[in-house]
């Protein structure tokens, strides 16, 4: 039986791409009912029987990601920019959300025309690399990694996510928004759950917005999430149990005192455990 990944859904429709061709299908009975509603990014088996498709099962899911719903996210590229001004907490929640999720953080610098960001502070957890999707430097070499795998775009709007699908299309296939001048912030502009294929790579212009947030983890356990933090606790007075705030003899905080731990993720590394600490106050 042919297997491809659901690439768009409209209502009782879906379009599979079996990696040569497309094909409309709708899902068997039993696939509509309790937890079985498919997503796109799933992977699945179908029939085909005289230009029509049926979706007959559906694979194990190594992930999914909420409003829109998106399964088995392989990459997530966190798209900063110069303008709007750069949301760093926001990048460190995502990447977070990656690590728990089993997905691989990149985090991409974008409008390098305007100004390069500097990004050496998230090298120690993941790859960092730039382009512009106005000049196009870059971009067709950013999806070009990752054939065959699901790639999910976050960050802010109006960093430029739908422009980079259309720069590396080179066709507007994605709709983008303006940034607005008054406040400088970006309007909403994707309105539905569709994979674009780039370079071999299925690509969605907008992460389920869960990742926004900071997953729902102890905050004792959040250093375990930064491997340089995990590389320094050997050297920590309470080793295992520091939560690198405020015991002695913290390897952290001497690191990050000497410079050679990036002071700004330090600070944003405080800031969500005190979020998470709240929120566990407000559980119970």
């Amino acid at each position: 039986m042919p297997e491809g990944k659901v690439v768009r859904a409209v209502t009782s429709k879906f379009v599979v791409d079996d990696g040569k061709k497309t094909y409309l299908c709708t899902a068997r009975k039993k696939l509509k009912q309790g937890d079985g509603d498919i997503f796109v990014g799933d992977n699945v088996e179908f029939s085909f029987y005289g230009g029509s498709g049926v979706i007959e099962e559906i694979k194990p899911r190594k992930n999914v990601l909420v409003r829109p719903y998106v399964a088995n996210v392989d990459v997530c590229i966190i798209v900063l920019a110069p303008e709007p001004e750069p949301d760093y907490l926001l990048a460190d929640k995502i990447i977070l959300n990656c690590l728990t999720a089993g997905i691989e953080p990149v985090v991409l610098a974008n409008k390098s025309d305007l100004k390069e960001l500097d990004l050496t502070g998230f090298a120690a957890i993941a790859e960092t690399k730039k382009c512009s999707a106005l000049t196009g430097e870059g971009v067709y070499e950013l999806f070009a990694p990752y054939a065959g795998k699901i790639i999910s775009l976050a960050g802010q709007s109006a960093a430029g996510k739908s422009a980079l699908i259309n720069a590396a299309a080179a066709v507007d296939i994605a709709a983008t928004g303006v940034l607005s001048k008054r406040i400088n912030r970006g309007k909403h502009t994707t309105r539905q759950t569709e994979l674009y294929k780039i370079a071999g790579a299925y690509i969605i212009d907008t992460c389920g917005f869960s990742m926004l947030e900071i997953p729902d983890i102890e905050p004792e356990t959040l250093f375990a999430y930064y491997d340089d933090m995990v590389a320094l606790s050997d050297s920590c007075k309470y080793k295992g149990r520091c939560t690198h705030r405020l015991e002695p003899d913290c390897a952290v905080i001497a690191a990050v005192e000497s410079g050679s731990f990036d002071k700004g993720r330090y600070s944003r590394y405080l800031e969500m455990y005190a979020q998470l600490e709240e929120r566990r106050k407000n559980k119970y």
